[in-house]
């Protein structure tokens, strides 16, 4: 994750943010999966060591649109786009080109036998970038126990219409016929084809304040506030919660306005509204630090973010000591 802009450079580095593990099962063949999470180590000589993992591609966007290719195996991933990592004591090594494995990407990974593979690291928070009319190669924040739909996910979204979506199978791409009747895998990568350009990010959109990737409190800012707009048909709502181990001390900001404005501020540990938000309804959520609590010179923590359809986001949380 970025460092603080705004660092103070008699200080030491950033503090840490705060990591989880997400797990992969990989089956022998081909695997499409998506990190949530940026690996504390995202050299992938080092994550795929003494693993079943003899290859890795991903593709990051250009401005022309993705040529969709049904077998994994014949990916041109030395077309531009595609990016490919090997293991350094094959042949075509020098000609690899995946250096770093990052968050929110979605991969392909050759297995040459069942592995579950573990990587801790932190989550990071970014909207969804959509190629226009192109298939997108792309994974969803979705909760791994209750996830949505595929259908929940893109109700609404007129670019999705019609709902083009492939997933991998005993290493073929084969496009999911009843997207109503299949639930989203967390860590799991799809093609999804967008027509015409979109900003779609799901039945709950999220805004952050700043670049809008995190929540910052620098030295001169004490409250900020996440904003959540529901972007389905239908009622929604949410529940934001500390992480276990979240080490900024937040309070719940909250005005009551009768004959004149009362402000209160309530320690935070979970919060959801009282009342559903409608279809387009907004929703802002306002936290402050308790900075005499904050003892180092910065600590960090992390939230989760949850609808009743079951997205799932989580948020990083640093705060400066004044």
């Amino acid at each position: 994750m970025a460092g603080d802009a705004h660092h103070r450079p008699d200080r030491p580095g950033p503090a840490p943010c705060q990591e989880i593990t997400q797990t992969l099962d990989l089956k022998a063949g081909w695997n499409a999966v998506y990190l949530e999470i940026g690996p504390a180590e995202a050299d992938p000589d080092v994550i795929f060591e003494g693993t079943p993992v003899t290859q890795a591609l991903t593709y990051y966007p250009k401005n022309s649109p993705v040529q969709f290719i049904q077998d994994p195996s014949e990916t041109p991933w030395e077309k531009s786009g595609w990016s490919r990592w090997v293991p350094s004591d094959r042949p075509e090594a020098l000609l690899k080109n995946l250096f770093a494995v990052q968050a929110n990407q979605p991969y392909l990974l050759y297995c040459t036998a069942d592995y579950t593979l573990q990587l801790t690291g932190t989550p990071v928070f970014r909207k969804q970038r959509w190629q226009p009319d192109s298939f997108n190669f792309m994974g969803f924040h979705a909760d791994e126990t209750a996830p949505p739909t595929l259908a929940q996910f893109f109700e609404n979204s007129r670019a999705h219409a019609g709902l083009h979506v492939y997933y991998l199978h005993n290493s073929q791409w084969l496009r999911v016929a009843d997207p109503s009747a299949v639930n989203i895998a967390a860590g799991q990568a799809y093609w999804v084809w967008c027509r015409g350009g979109s900003d779609h990010q799901g039945p709950m959109e999220i805004g952050l304040p700043g670049v809008g990737d995190s929540l910052n409190f620098l030295a001169a800012v004490d409250e900020l506030e996440i904003e959540v707009t529901n972007r389905s048909p239908n009622p929604l709502t949410f529940t934001l919660e500390s992480v276990s181990g979240n080490g900024v001390p937040l309070s719940l900001v909250k005005s009551a306005i009768t004959e004149e404005t009362v402000v209160t501020y309530k320690p935070f540990t979970s919060y959801s509204p009282e009342m559903s938000l409608e279809p387009g309804e907004k929703h802002r959520v306002r936290l402050a630090v308790r900075r005499k609590e904050v003892t180092a010179d910065e600590v960090t923590g992390l939230l989760k973010i949850t609808d009743d359809l079951g997205d799932r986001f989580y948020i990083s949380v640093r705060a400066e000591k004044l």
